[in-house]
């Protein structure tokens, strides 16, 4: 017990000069001669003696690493003291290739124009650029087109620790219709859903009744637009 409450504090002061998370083989290849259940009991106990204390802050797994976050119960002052910054946000067209991407990875552009009924080379520039996507290989197929997968980056950025994290296609409408506040992953993937093609009009053709496609929903402030907006970004 001694020498965990040692390794506290240094585990503190470590993750709260970090600008991204720290892995438990990070932490300790500056501890040297500290175990991972070590690293794992200290993290706990820092975090019982936020909760104890009442603190604003506790320490998360994301990304396979440890990283502080404010708790959500403070975000209306985070945004207040960010609300004069120019934040670089992502566009509705970039939100909804990163989640047909987080969804159907390892995936061809193809198929995500085919999703979307759009050219999506704007929004995967974006994406690359920001590091929330990258290139995991190419597809066995005429062509050999290259394949897209999320990245450490996206895990961190949506506080997830893995894929597993990301709420389940069948889990979705129920976690949108309840009345708990959406987790960042839930936010940025709200609608994301299965959708069947509507039948009305003219007849749906038995390719696109096989097809499940995947929308998100938006705002009613700022409508899904699919005109050169796409092209431009």
């Amino acid at each position: 017990m001694e020498a965990e409450n040692n390794y506290q504090p240094i585990i503190e002061a470590l993750l709260f000069a970090s600008e991204k998370p720290l892995s438990a083989g990070q932490i300790q290849a500056i501890l040297k001669d500290i175990t991972f259940e070590q690293i794992e009991q200290a993290i706990d106990s820092l975090n019982e003696r936020y909760r104890s204390g009442g603190h604003s802050f506790a320490i998360k797994k994301v990304a396979k690493g440890f990283r502080m976050y404010t708790l959500p119960d403070f975000a209306p002052w985070i945004k207040a003291l960010y609300s004069h910054s120019r934040r670089e946000r992502l566009s509705p067209q970039a939100l909804e290739v990163l989640s047909i991407i987080a969804y159907k990875q390892p995936i061809v552009k193809t198929e995500i124009d085919r999703l979307r009924g759009v050219n999506s080379e704007g929004p995967l520039c974006t994406l690359l650029d920001r590091k929330l996507i990258t290139i995991v290989g190419r597809k066995p197929s005429p062509g050999r087109p290259l394949l897209y997968g999320t990245t450490p980056e996206f895990l961190a950025h949506f506080g997830l620790n893995d894929l597993n994290d990301l709420p389940q296609m069948e889990e979705l409408e129920m976690l949108l219709k309840s009345k708990e506040p959406p987790s960042f992953a839930e936010e940025m993937l709200e609608g994301v859903m299965e959708k069947k093609p509507e039948e009305a009009g003219e007849k749906a053709s038995e390719e696109q009744k096989a097809e499940k496609k995947i929308t998100v929903k938006l705002p009613p402030e700022s409508p899904p637009q699919v005109s050169p907006e796409d092209e431009a970004e």
